[in-house]
């Protein structure tokens, strides 16, 4: 399952200006776009253990929410890019979350991968991909995908 974090509103302007003004320096001019942190859990959690992993592990209440399902706070009609480090690179966040969730469950899951996603309104994929691959990405060490949300 996939748990995904993201900053409220309130608090996430800062990022995300920074984000818009590193896509600009890449040639893609957007006024808004959304982060967030991705955590892939593989495990065989009830979904009561994965939204007490989200809720009291994973989140600051106070300047953070959470959702189960991926994309449901993204902006609409843009584009989501997921970014993850491949299979074959050691995930040190990945690794850290995994013992830290047999600490709070008492069992462990058999892998945990950490990512992020972004969501972008642009009218190109195209130019998406490429402001993508030199901001965002080392392709020696990242995989991504493209998705119209």
């Amino acid at each position: 399952m996939i748990i995904e974090i993201w900053t409220k509103e309130k608090y996430a302007k800062n990022e995300e200006r920074g984000f818009i003004g590193r896509l600009a320096h890449a040639g893609l001019k957007v006024k808004t776009a959304r982060l967030s942190r991705l955590y892939r859990v593989d495990a065989d959690f009830s979904r009561a253990e994965f939204d007490k992993l989200a809720s009291k592990l994973l989140t600051d209440s106070i300047t953070e929410h959470y959702s189960l399902t991926p994309g449901k706070n993204g902006l609409k009609n843009a584009y989501r890019v997921e970014v993850w480090l491949k299979d074959s690179v050691t995930d040190v966040v990945g690794e850290s979350v995994k013992g830290a969730i047999a600490d709070v469950l008492g069992k462990e899951p058999k892998t945990v991968r950490f990512g992020h996603a972004y969501y972008v309104p642009c009218g190109s994929e195209l130019k998406l991909k490429h402001a993508v691959s030199k901001i965002l990405v080392n392709e020696v060490v990242n995989k991504f995908s493209i998705k119209k949300h």
